[in-house]
């Protein structure tokens, strides 16, 4: 369950110190408001909420109806291999720590490298055909997807903290996330049956791997590193 996910996330930010907490008081002549947030990379994380709102949640979704229907696992094998996956990518909020400490703090060096480790097992998803190896490619690539959300959340967005806009900017951003989601799910299930699930598990490569082109750091100098 994400929202168990992110508390455990939360609290260990909270002691590596990537989360600080403290009273807000706006600078005398800085106003708030959306050119605040287009400054601190809003419209980058935007793209970083939809692309791992679509893979968290409606790839995690739609997972026991692929081992099911792709890799042939009988409902009951599905679901119990599914708790596994499960169980394994809750961990992904122990690695995003540990992928941020190893990347000196950079939070766009780790969103890189959980879109670019995503998009790479992806791939192996598409290519490996043995049914338990592509169950695992696919988990791993969830977990990597999530360690681009993990740290979007528990760190981008308190880091906003400064602008007095913490709360407008999460709610704006898990609205996107949920909204893609919403129509994600839809279209998966239309595209499992048109397309068949070795196209759909291509687009969740390309998705990963425009995430890749999201992350990367178009600015010399950010508001975030």
């Amino acid at each position: 369950n994400f929202p168990e996910e992110l508390a455990l996330f939360s609290a260990m930010a909270e002691k590596k110190g990537m989360v600080k907490y403290g009273q807000f008081a706006r600078p005398k002549g800085q106003k708030g408001g959306i050119r605040i947030l287009l400054k601190r990379q809003i419209v980058k994380f935007t793209f970083v909420a939809i692309l791992t709102g679509v893979v968290r949640t409606t790839v995690l979704f739609w997972m026991p109806a692929y081992m099911s229907q792709h890799l042939g696992f009988a409902p009951e094998k599905a679901t119990l291999i599914f708790s596994v996956a499960r169980l394994v990518i809750a961990f992904s909020v122990i690695a995003a720590v540990i992928l941020y400490e190893r990347l000196h703090k950079s939070l766009n060096a780790s969103v890189l490298v959980g879109f670019a480790s995503s998009t790479l097992f992806f791939l192996l998803t598409f290519i490996v055909r043995q049914p338990i190896l592509n169950v695992v490619c696919l988990t791993l690539a969830i977990l990597c997807n999530n360690l681009a959300a993990n740290l979007m959340w528990s760190h981008y967005c308190p880091s906003l903290y400064d602008t007095g806009m913490v709360s407008s900017a999460t709610g704006y951003l898990d609205a996107c996330s949920y909204l893609a989601a919403a129509l994600s799910s839809q279209l998966f299930a239309n595209g499992a049956d048109t397309l068949g699930w070795s196209l759909l598990v291509l687009i969740w490569t390309g998705l990963m791997g425009l995430g890749i082109i999201v992350a990367l750091p178009w600015k010399r100098k950010t508001a975030v590193n």
